[in-house]
């Protein structure tokens, strides 16, 4: 399947002598390297990506590809929305949960998926790695490759906002000195003006990444952009019904009124609102973490 694909576009693009650099323009769409991998046949390109092959090369979808490519395992699906749904907190028992999970992943799907796919499931992979064993071996070389192409998109999807995790917790999770770079600066405004494309499918996804993002700015003392944050994240958990990280949220809300506004009443009674919202949700972890932090945000006044 790779390789006959891989030659369909090489010769289509090789006869109306195009180079590869002509095809990719700016690469938003396409990088010059993911395009070669495709033409040798080593990666299998996602449906968008393809979608834009056709139309820039002329040729139809069914042309190069048959139904069965377009068709995504279904259990491939529920396994990768557990993995990225699930909150650790380095507990030993969720996290043998996640690597046995992984392993499925490996096993069974790995060689079956897109490049795009792939480089998903490795995201997560690295992600997990630095949350959990503080392992930043390969993370770099991802970042290095993929993570100027996301700046490029306007409008971001699932592994755009994996990317803006993994460079944030990658960038700042063990830095004890914060700094607002140009490259952070841009990330933030796009998170900022991604709101509205922040749907459904997503949405769980864009809340994590702002929650990083309250952090990181708590640390700067931007509360400004911080608030602006936090509500756009409040709004996208009440339309898409997306309430997973609603504790936390609360939690966030708590230290703004705490450390921003100075009220102690109003921040206690929200962290223990959103402690009580994490019991509700069935997460006794969550639920002592929240209890825990407001201890640790009270002794810092």
């Amino acid at each position: 399947m790779k390789s006959n694909l891989g030659r369909k576009i090489r010769l289509a693009r090789e006869n109306q002598k195009l180079t590869r650099e002509m095809v990719c323009e700016d690469e938003s769409n396409i990088t010059i390297r993911q395009l070669a991998r495709i033409e040798s046949g080593a990666s299998l390109p996602t449906l968008t990506r393809l979608t834009f092959l056709a139309n820039k090369l002329n040729l139809s979808l069914s042309y190069l590809i048959d139904e069965s490519y377009i068709t995504v395992p279904k259990e491939y699906l529920l396994l990768k929305n557990k993995i990225m749904k699930q909150t650790m907190y380095k507990d030993p028992t969720r996290i043998e949960r996640v690597n046995l999970l992984f392993d499925q992943m490996y096993d069974k799907f790995y060689d079956r998926i897109s490049e795009e796919e792939q480089l998903t499931i490795d995201i997560l992979r690295a992600t997990t790695d630095i949350l959990v064993f503080n392992n930043i071996q390969f993370e770099s070389g991802l970042l290095k490759e993929y993570f100027p192409q996301m700046l490029l998109k306007k409008e971001l999807r699932e592994l755009d906002f994996l990317l803006i995790y993994l460079y944030l917790l990658y960038t700042y999770g063990k830095s004890t000195s914060y700094k607002l770079t140009s490259t952070t600066n841009e990330v933030l405004q796009k998170i900022i003006n991604n709101s509205n494309n922040s749907n459904d499918s997503n949405a769980y996804l864009a809340i994590r990444v702002h929650i990083f993002a309250l952090h990181f700015l708590s640390k700067l003392k931007d509360y400004e952009t911080y608030k602006q944050l936090l509500d756009i994240s409040k709004t996208i958990s009440e339309e898409n019904q997306e309430f997973q990280k609603k504790p936390i949220l609360q939690m966030m809300e708590g230290k703004y009124l705490l450390f921003h506004m100075g009220d102690i009443k109003k921040a206690k009674e929200m962290y223990r609102i959103a402690a009580k919202t994490a019991r509700l949700l069935g997460d006794n972890i969550a639920h002592d973490h929240i209890l825990l932090e407001m201890e640790k945000d009270l002794k810092r006044l």
